[in-house]
């Protein structure tokens, strides 16, 4: 009789083991993106600490955003950064569904139970770790999220270059007018960078004593005029001791 038990014991974890892998392959959860993160060896030791312990929280973290009780949130003028702190460090790729819309994001998580050869189709329920109804719109297909060590990293690119003062609609609002609103140049349109690369030379250029973009461009201007027709000074050799730098 014992015999009998143990061999339908083994048939039964038998069964559990074939029907899992099963239902795990055919029914992996759906999200919007998702990057793959530890194809590179050295990315992989930079999110995730050998230990398996969670990861510290750097002051980037929440610059120019805040942290919150279950994730945190930063953000330039042109896009967002969010860690959402998961209920276990085991949990999986394969055991989370992330849900990435313009305006909203929704994050489930397979909820475990203790199984028997009649419960195991349980371990297929999910459990919602994180929703909610962020205050603008973002960039659905510029969304990825990521695994970091306790975290799930998802990076968004706003619609519109603006400062939020909340992620989601039910937080309470940052001030803004405490934020560092200064914006690195590689954040910029080509035409700010440009404009910001010429006042740079501009500032340069005083400081050498020498005529700005603004004075070399009204000296071509200038050497145009000093042979045109009618001018008293054609046909002589142009002098630019006459133009005075102001």
């Amino acid at each position: 009789m014992s015999e009998d038990l143990n061999e339908s014991n083994k048939l039964c974890s038998s069964l559990q083991d074939n029907v899992m892998t099963t239902l795990q392959e055919d029914m992996l959860p759906c999200v919007s993106q998702e990057i793959e993160v530890g194809t590179s060896k050295d990315i992989k030791n930079k999110v995730q600490n050998e230990n398996n312990s969670i990861r510290p929280l750097q002051p980037s973290d929440s610059y120019n955003g805040a942290i919150r009780d279950n994730y945190i949130w930063s953000q330039t003028i042109t896009d967002l950064d969010v860690l959402i702190k998961l209920p276990k460090l085991t949990l999986k790729p394969k055991d989370l569904r992330v849900t990435i819309e313009t305006q909203r994001i929704k994050i489930e998580a397979r909820q475990e139970h203790e199984e028997t050869c009649n419960e195991v189709i349980k371990n297929l329920d999910w459990t919602t770790i994180f929703e909610g109804e962020l205050i603008f719109k973002t960039k659905k297909d510029e969304s990825v999220w990521s695994l970091v060590s306790g975290y799930i990293s998802i990076h968004l690119e706003k619609v519109s270059e603006r400062w939020w003062d909340a992620l989601i609609t039910e937080e309470p609002k940052i001030e803004l007018n405490k934020i560092d609103c200064s914006r690195n140049l590689d954040e910029m349109g080509l035409t700010e960078q440009m404009k910001v690369e010429e006042l740079m030379w501009n500032h340069q250029q005083k400081l050498l004593g020498k005529p700005t973009s603004d004075q070399l461009k009204m000296e071509e201007i200038m050497k145009k005029a000093w042979n045109a027709e009618g001018s008293p000074f054609q046909g002589t050799p142009y002098d630019p001791s006459i133009i005075k730098y102001n």
